[in-house]
């Protein structure tokens, strides 16, 4: 049997399932509910290794030493039932996956987080978190609002920060509680009054230092969070924890891991702008003396062409042209003319010869005029004669066709008269 050219090795197999799995987001940071079994801890690495079933399905778990000695509650045992945050990862060399465990809660405390996560999903319904909604941060700030505890260290870090950064920076702060009884509504009322526009406040950061998740509660809460996402100021959103996000996080225009990181974000380091701004400004000068350097090369190349040495001589050259285009065209017009006269000659000798012509055929037409005059009738009349017509308007040529008393119509050459016959002769 031929082997497959396509074909893939074992390793190759869990490498591309690996990779799958692991760069998936639907497999990331994700809360997995379950019963712990085969439970068991290295004593030299500190390692925490247990399975998580449920009724159908098992999966394995990694809860390693760096992440176990944050945990605080119940001591892990078999039958156990968990809430596991983590992400899924895969063992390549065994050719299975498992959950690397981050934080884990006891089942009462996972209720609190399945009501978070509940209110995460109707405010992300909502577009609380969208990020059309997230606004940028003002480049230069002149005046920086914190909304924190004025106790805690994270005030302290974040002036000193800012003013590192920026010697000139102005702060406000507006203090709050972060934690315990209260802190949800004392947080709501510091961010609205620094967002009041006579403390012309550029930009806010809110939040505290780092706490266990129930220190955290307040910035879960969906008030404080619509707080974050009404803010009229851009707000940065400073809770400091290691695994733990909290949903102002996801309403605020941009967040941090601590206090230390927002004031970093928030204030342009003042040194590096100025030496930016002087390498601007040394770009700047170069660039402009290249273009004085061009302009002036470009000037010197046009001004020693002749014409701008002795501008009289093209003047001179272009008069001479100028003469010659003049006697050209007078020339020309008068060839024009005198064939045009010549043309208009032969018209006139066409006209006189015309006209000799008309002239006899004239004279033809009046002498047969004459001609016909004297032989027409009006023309016999005119010598005295006159037209005899009985009653029928027949020609009397006869005195035999005439009767005694018939009258008879007599034309003349200037009317007619009407008479009566007497007698004949």
């Amino acid at each position: 049997m031929e082997l497959v050219d396509s074909s893939l090795s074992v390793s190759e197999v869990n490498r591309l399932i690996k990779s799958k799995l692991q760069d998936s987001t639907e497999f990331k940071n994700i809360w997995v509910r379950g019963e712990i079994s085969n439970h068991s801890q290295t004593n030299s690495s500190g390692h925490i290794y247990f399975s998580l079933k449920d009724t159908t399905s098992v999966i394995k778990c990694a809860f390693f030493s760096f992440q176990a000695k944050n945990y605080k509650g119940t001591p892990l045992r078999n039958g156990m039932e968990i809430l596991v945050y983590g992400s899924i990862s895969v063992y390549e060399p065994g050719g299975y996956y498992s959950l690397t465990v981050q934080k884990i809660e006891e089942i009462g405390e996972g209720d609190i987080l399945l009501k978070i996560e509940k209110l995460k999903k109707a405010l992300l319904e909502k577009g609380i978190f969208d990020a059309t909604h997230k606004r940028p941060l003002p480049k230069f700030p002149k005046r920086l609002g914190i909304v924190t505890s004025p106790k805690g260290a994270a005030v302290e870090d974040i002036i000193r920060i800012a003013t590192d950064l920026n010697p000139s920076i102005q702060i406000l702060v507006s203090p709050c509680l972060v934690q315990g009884d209260g802190a949800e509504t004392s947080i709501i009322e510091a961010i609205k009054e620094i967002n009041d526009p006579k403390w012309e406040v550029d930009v806010i950061i809110a939040g505290r230092g780092g706490g266990s998740f129930e220190d955290l509660m307040a910035f879960n809460q969906e008030a404080v969070v619509m707080a974050y996402y009404n803010s009229r100021i851009p707000i940065i959103s400073a809770v400091g924890h290691e695994i733990d996000r909290v949903l102002t996080d996801l309403a605020a225009d941009a967040t941090t891991p601590t206090p230390t990181a927002a004031a970093k974000l928030a204030i342009p380091n003042v040194s590096d702008t100025l030496i930016r701004l002087d390498e601007m400004e040394d770009r700047l000068k170069s660039a402009l003396t290249n273009r004085i350097r061009v302009g002036k090369e470009k000037w010197m190349g046009v001004s020693t062409r002749p014409v701008f040495q002795n501008p009289k001589t093209m003047i001179e050259s272009r008069s001479t042209q100028l003469d010659e285009l003049m006697t050209k065209i007078s020339l020309l017009g008068k060839n024009y003319l005198v064939r045009k006269q010549s043309e208009f000659q032969k018209f006139d000798y066409f006209s006189q010869n015309w006209k000799s012509y008309l002239e006899r055929i004239h004279n033809k037409f009046t002498l047969a005029e004459q001609r016909l005059d004297h032989f027409s009738p009006l023309g016999t009349l005119k010598r005295g004669y006159s037209v005899l017509r009985n009653q029928k308007k027949q020609v009397i040529s006869s005195i035999q066709n005439v009767s005694k008393n018939e009258s008879l119509e007599v034309t003349l050459t200037d009317g007619k008269l009407l008479v009566e016959v007497k007698e004949k002769i």
